[in-house]
């Protein structure tokens, strides 16, 4: 088999796999051969690697004809290989989102639920994990959500190969900002006026490389292609409108003007067009600080695109998130998080523009 290059880069620069790592991959069937792809090229480097695999009929089997307990039950073997890696590699999927549209909310939640485990034993064990967008580029994916597919596939690799030295650069630039500013301004033609409070906190740099800083800090994962940075504001500090001019992918659906109304920190309207009644069900359903702001998102990835699943880290962008925010050393404690991304934000830290538009002016 010849390895993709792109698959080299992921195990040696953006995981640093070495002969002293445990790596367990999770894939989907319909990306097996990109696991083995991985799972050849980590064992090239010492290390040990173990594939699990989903199919579409096995997942879609488990989240809609299984007992709700069943679901919310954290699954042991998942739970026992967090304990044993050191690096996890998760392919995404399923191959086909069409069916999800059917699974009710209450199930959505259940599956939320049954992760916390998971995630938390990562966290604590500092386990490097990356997934691996491209698991969500097929074609049915791509009629299901309208995408030209070619063009989807080839901004995903593009944006998964990049200069991630350039990238890191610019993310501790930014957020070497961001740490030492105190009031963010959001705005943007399409209705959003937001405002909101930081407060001195650790901005977390995804920039697709989990280094020693990163772990430190616990910023162990990467979505890639990656790059992003990411500050949890004061949480009770937003007022004002951000309604998102793109519309984002849910269960098998394309949600449309989805809009936050902050009053005095919480979330008083929660409002949206096409599909959106699905995202409001969710939102219903789930518990804790579900209605605070949790983090503001500023993109990095010169190569990526708007338009398809990775909007948030297209350079220039701006995205909000209500929601669980702990991990970025925020206060928020919930089974809920929801990000809208802005095109061409006009973004303010301190009265002075760093976005104007979309376009950086630092």
């Amino acid at each position: 088999m010849v390895i993709p290059t792109f698959v080299k880069r992921v195990v040696k620069t953006c995981l640093r796999i070495g002969k002293d790592d445990k790596v367990t991959i999770f894939a989907w069937r319909h990306m097996l051969d990109l696991a083995e792809a991985f799972a050849m090229e980590c064992k090239r480097t010492g290390a040990h690697a173990l594939i699990e695999f989903c199919s579409d009929d096995m997942w879609y089997d488990t989240v809609t004809n299984l007992p709700l307990d069943y679901l919310e039950t954290p699954d042991p073997f998942g739970l026992a290989l967090a304990g044993v890696a050191t690096a996890t590699i998760f392919i995404s999927g399923p191959e086909n989102p069409a069916r999800q549209k059917r699974v009710p909310a209450e199930r959505w939640m259940a599956l939320s639920r049954a992760d916390r485990p998971y995630y938390e034993r990562i966290l604590e064990r500092k386990v490097r994990m990356a997934e691996i967008m491209l698991g969500y580029v097929t074609p049915q994916r791509a009629e299901t959500y309208g995408f030209d597919y070619q063009a989807w596939e080839k901004n995903v690799r593009e944006s998964t190969d990049v200069e991630y030295k350039k990238m890191q650069e610019l993310g501790r630039k930014l957020a070497n900002t961001l740490e030492k500013s105190r009031e963010v301004k959001i705005t943007n033609p399409d209705g959003t006026d937001l405002s909101f409070a930081l407060e001195g906190r650790k901005a977390h740099v995804y920039d697709g490389v989990i280094d020693d800083e990163d772990i430190e800090m616990g910023a162990m994962f990467a979505k890639l292609p990656d790059g992003t940075v990411v500050v949890a504001p004061t949480e009770t500090s937003a007022n004002g409108i951000l309604t998102s001019n793109l519309p984002f992918p849910q269960a098998g659906m394309l949600i449309q003007s989805v809009s936050f109304g902050f009053e005095n920190g919480k979330v008083k309207s929660f409002v949206g067009g096409k599909n959106f009644e699905l995202m409001r069900n969710l939102w219903e359903k789930a518990t804790g600080d579900k209605d605070k702001i949790g983090w503001l998102t500023l993109g990095l990835n010169p190569r990526a695109s708007l338009g398809f699943l990775n909007n948030k880290i297209v350079l220039g962008t701006a995205s909000v998130g209500i929601g669980l925010n702990k991990e970025l050393g925020g206060k928020n404690d919930s089974d809920w998080g929801l990000s809208l991304t802005l095109a061409k934000p006009t973004v303010k830290l301190d009265g002075k523009i760093i976005i104007k538009q979309g376009e950086l002016t630092l």
